[in-house]
């Protein structure tokens, strides 16, 4: 039915999170705390940074407990098109729906973009009469999204003639 929600996992309340932007040279500070109800971690996906920072929990960080606040302080030496999910039972997190972009703006940009949008095509499995994707199905999908809408309700990317348009992708779903 138009409007219905499904109950999913997200960052700040959606899936995917919000888009992190900053510009090459920033450092950032980035506090999570757990809110789900087991062990989590972020792992900033192609950005070069400190080990302890990448977000892998039990490799290079201990994983976040329910309820705990854990801070992601990095510097950021290149820029591009990255994501963000968690690498902490990463296959049902990403399944219920934890993701997110992380866009490093160049300090000095070599053209002018009139129009950026980002879109993360992402496919989940809800069984019928339920909300909540289903993470043990890996292929059989039935909902696919895009920034976690389905259409009709995607949005449209509104652009004017002539406008230099960048379209940014970003897939962690299994096909």
């Amino acid at each position: 039915a138009p409007g219905t929600k499904a109950r999913c996992w997200g960052y700040n309340g959606s899936t995917p999170g919000p888009t992190i932007e900053a510009i090459e040279g920033d450092r950032v500070r980035i506090l999570l705390t757990n809110s789900l109800p087991e062990p989590t971690t972020i792992h900033w996906h192609g950005i070069l940074l400190p080990a302890g920072m990448d977000g892998v929990g039990g490799l290079n960080q201990p994983q976040i407990q329910p309820g705990e606040t854990y801070v992601y302080e990095f510097t950021l030496r290149q820029h591009g098109t990255h994501m963000y999910h968690p690498h902490a039972d990463e296959m049902v997190q990403m399944a219920m729906g934890m993701m997110g972009f992380f866009i490093i703006h160049p300090k000095r940009p070599e053209r002018q973009i009139d129009r950026d949008f980002c879109i993360f095509p992402h496919m989940f499995f809800i069984r019928p009469g339920t909300k909540t994707p289903d993470p043990s199905v890996m292929l059989d999908f039935n909902l696919f999204t895009f920034n976690g809408k389905a259409f009709p309700g995607t949005d449209a990317l509104v652009c004017r003639l002539g406008d230099r348009t960048r379209i940014r992708l970003a897939n962690i779903s299994m096909t």
